[in-house]
């Protein structure tokens, strides 16, 4: 007898399982694809900003802006591990400020000048003794963007926990519908399991001919679900423009090293949902046949 050949393939429990673990498998393929998309942005992030810093040059009374600007310019590129210090158009302050004052409030207003600092990641640089220097310019701050690095490390840390949380509590359901639909299959075809019982089969043999229909059940669904993932990116990235459209492109095409690992994250999923339905099926037969006998 071939495995799982005791139990129809169009048992109603085993067709609301293949569809309730496919949607599982679907919000789990989302969940890894959102976290990976947050890794992969808040790395980019956080190496863009460790490798500038800004100089702010302010108005001050009596000094010339222009000067200052220059001077502060001037010792920046002269700096140990500074390859380059670039002095932004007098517009770069006022785009920065316009989200939140708007463009009439600006007008009039004092607004910082910008020094673009690019950092070389061959060589260490002293914040602290650049920061110095430059006050030698008036109205001359150095800002080093850590603050913004470490709320971009704090936000990465809450998303990953989050889709971490989100994982668990499908993981947890996933089990949770596999025990319940194991044990519908297994009262509905109770006179078989009886009749096998009677004939000396034992719990083994019985719970590989049910489980049988568990493993193809996972599988199924898991591949389903992760086609609809992928589907989901596809669609999304093919949609328009925009930061979603972007992300989702980066996650299905971007370079082979980085594609690969991808793949291999969302791929995982419906190995989870077979051994999942396998070994939480087989756990809940051999208990259950125990009761049965």
């Amino acid at each position: 007898m071939k495995p799982g050949s005791i139990i129809p393939s169009n048992v109603a429990s085993l067709r609301s399982l293949t569809v309730t673990m496919a949607v599982m498998s679907y919000l789990a393929c989302l969940a890894i694809g959102a976290l990976i998309l947050v890794e992969r942005a808040v790395t980019s992030w956080t190496s863009g900003l460790s490798q500038e810093m800004t100089i702010q040059v302010a108005h001050v009374r009596d000094a010339d802006i222009d000067a200052e600007v220059a001077k502060a310019q001037t010792i920046a590129s002269g700096f140990p591990g500074v390859l380059k210090a670039e002095a932004l158009p007098n517009e770069a302050g006022a785009k920065l400020l316009e989200p939140w004052l708007g463009t009439r409030a600006l007008e009039g207003l004092p607004v910082p000048r910008l020094i673009r600092v690019m950092i070389d990641p061959d060589r260490p640089l002293n914040a602290e003794a650049l920061a110095t220097a430059i006050s030698a310019a008036k109205g001359a701050r150095l800002d080093t963007h850590r603050k913004w690095e470490a709320e971009l490390t704090r936000m990465a840390r809450a998303l990953s926990v989050l889709s971490y949380a989100i994982l668990l509590l499908i993981s947890v359901s996933a089990i949770a519908i596999v025990i319940f639909a194991t044990r519908a299959v297994l009262q509905a075809n109770r006179p078989i399991v009886d009749l096998l019982h009677l004939v000396g089969a034992r719990d083994s043999y019985i719970a590989r001919q049910i489980d049988g229909r568990f493993l193809r059940t996972g599988m199924l669904s898991g591949f389903i679900g992760v086609g609809l993932g992928l589907l989901t990116f596809l669609l999304l990235g093919v949609s328009g423009g925009g930061g979603m459209a972007a992300a989702s492109r980066s996650l299905l095409f971007s370079a082979p090293e980085t594609a690969v690992w991808s793949y291999l994250f969302l791929f995982a999923v419906p190995v989870a949902a077979t051994l999942i339905c396998l070994i939480t099926a087989r756990v809940t037969l051999m208990r259950r046949l125990g009761v049965v006998t």
